[in-house]
């Protein structure tokens, strides 16, 4: 029962989806029961089967808009890394800062602004009308690895009508202290929580090289 909980918690908007799923369903039920005793001399079970037909119809189509605007509108952590490996791909600059060949590590760190956040900041993500939703920001910073040379990224994007966009795409290379700005016009402040990691980042790096 706890673990149960804890996945309702976790997945709140599936619990959400699937509550109001079964909200129409009944609604349609009950709709159709009293249409049908009223115009219709039909049985229970034919009010039944209509009414659980029209309700599964329904369900669907609740579902199939949901994961629409979710698939639209929400962030996915490893499509934007995707996305922003391809972007560093497409500039020769940095393979020449990282000496060459180079491909990513292991170290990544996120985070993504709440609703409230983008509601509050929406102007800085310009929006045809206030019709439109909020976007909301992901920054995250990972690892490159070249030809003897360590980079780290740091990007902060959003979502707009189903493409992601880079206010920002940097990289730093420690060995020869470069500081390239790939998308955007300047750096912009981290979150805490990747700053914090980003600070532990340099601070393992500190102690590897003192040891």
């Amino acid at each position: 029962m706890r673990q149960a909980l804890v996945w309702a918690k976790e997945n709140s908007m599936v619990v959400g989806v699937v509550v109001g799923a079964l909200v129409v369903m009944y609604g349609f039920y009950r709709f159709s029961v009293r249409v049908m005793r009223f115009f219709f001399n039909v049985s229970d079970k034919e009010i039944f089967t209509g009414g659980f037909v029209l309700g599964m119809l329904a369900m669907l189509g609740l579902l199939a808009t949901v994961a629409y605007a979710h698939r639209r509108y929400s962030l996915n952590v490893e499509h934007v890394y995707r996305s922003a490996l391809a972007e560093l791909r497409k500039h020769e600059s940095v393979s020449k800062a990282m000496g060459g060949f180079w491909h990513p590590a292991n170290f990544k760190g996120f985070a993504i602004e709440s609703l409230q956040e983008a509601i509050q900041g929406s102007e800085r993500r310009a929006r045809s009308s206030y019709l439109e939703a909020p976007a909301r920001r992901i920054q995250m910073i990972f690892t490159l690895k070249g030809m003897g040379r360590t980079g780290m990224v740091s990007l902060e994007a959003f979502k707009r009508s189903g493409d992601l966009h880079f206010d920002m795409l940097a990289l730093d290379v420690k060995e020869t202290d470069e500081h390239l700005i790939l998308e955007g016009e300047h750096d912009h402040e981290l979150f805490p929580e990747v700053n914090n990691l980003l600070e532990a980042n340099r601070s393992a790096n500190r102690s590897t090289r003192r040891a």
